[in-house]
């Protein structure tokens, strides 16, 4: 089945399918999305479609073009990666292979991931092949950030917009294709952000899954906890400095968590759906008032990140304040 295994981009997919059955695909495209919502998936199954031996239903997956695309072979397919800076050199060899016609099939298909780490001089090399390009060829740029590549690029383009996912879809996507229970897909859905590439990193991130039960642990803690107790909590940042944004992120949905339990006694909103006995414990008593005054604190904590705030000084303040607030309870 053409396009297989992409969630959640069925505008995107139904406009190229649409392009591919009427013989009308552009010769330049423009995939922009945040990463990990299958900008490179789709740019190969597009590519591939093209140079497809099948009269229908391309990318069949079973031609031997085919074949050799998914094993990464094909001579009229070429990718660059784009894991640095993209210099004029690497844009001019790709100029030199698109001016030879194709010696397998009909068409070729060039996809540069990572668009818009092309320097201004690669950007202007690769301008004259976007204005006349050869009529076999189809060159298909990948970027987080379109605003970022030279207007005229932009122009010469279609450009085909990558939206966040339904957190549903990537729920049932998690449940049906990776085969876990519906409180953790939830869970993960929720913080993947709309990218199912990021909810499937963090499925497999065990860092990830022990960052959060620490910020659980941590958040149990501060309940009622004596004054020595809490600034031994420090050494949790200490030791995962690196990801400091992520556990204020992830304790400001637990924050949130316990807020609309609360008000709503259900657990159909709530993110860590899979922490329900521990969250059931810690509602009881709860003033929403004081939840939001909780989450405002963390707010601040992480917004004096990007400030010259002392890194363990914020972090203390942010704490001593959190038991203020709790210990009115």
């Amino acid at each position: 089945m053409a396009f297989k295994g992409i969630v959640g981009q069925e505008k995107a997919i139904e406009s190229l399918k649409r392009a591919l059955e009427h013989d009308q695909v552009a010769h330049a495209y423009l995939f922009e999305g945040a990463e990990g919502l299958g900008k490179k998936a789709i740019a190969l199954e597009l590519a591939s479609a093209l140079v497809c031996n099948s009269n229908k239903d391309r990318p069949c997956g079973k031609c031997s073009s085919c074949v050799k695309v998914s094993s990464g072979n094909h001579p009229e397919i070429k990718v660059i990666e784009g894991k640095g800076t993209i210099k004029v050199d690497e844009i001019r060899e790709l100029i030199k292979d698109i001016q030879l016609k194709p010696y397998e099939g009909t068409r070729k298909a060039y996809i540069i991931c990572n668009a818009d780490k092309m320097n201004i001089q690669a950007q202007n090399a690769l301008l004259k092949t976007l204005e006349e390009p050869p009529l076999y060829v189809t060159l298909i740029l990948l970027t987080t950030k379109g605003n970022s590549l030279l207007p005229t690029i932009v122009s010469r383009c279609q450009t085909i917009k990558l939206n966040p996912v339904r957190l549903e879809d990537i729920k049932s996507y998690l449940i049906n294709n990776k085969n876990i229970d519906m409180e953790k897909a939830q869970m993960l859905a929720a913080f993947s952000g709309g990218i199912v590439g990021r909810a499937i990193e963090l499925l497999d991130n065990p860092d990830f899954h022990q960052r959060r039960e620490g910020v659980i642990k941590l958040c149990n803690n501060l309940m009622g906890t004596k004054l020595l107790i809490i600034l031994d909590q420090i050494s949790f940042f200490e030791e995962q400095r690196p990801h400091t944004e992520e556990i204020f992120d992830l304790m400001i949905s637990w924050y949130r968590d316990l807020m609309v339990y609360k008000e709503t006694g259900s657990m159909d909103l709530v993110i860590n759906v899979d922490k329900k006995e521990v969250i059931d414990f810690q509602v009881k008593g709860i003033d929403l008032g004081k939840v939001r005054d909780i989450i405002f604190i963390i707010e601040k904590a992480k917004n004096n990140l990007k400030s010259n705030v002392q890194f363990h000084l914020n972090i203390e303040v942010m704490l001593l304040n959190i038991q203020e607030v709790l210990s009115k309870w």
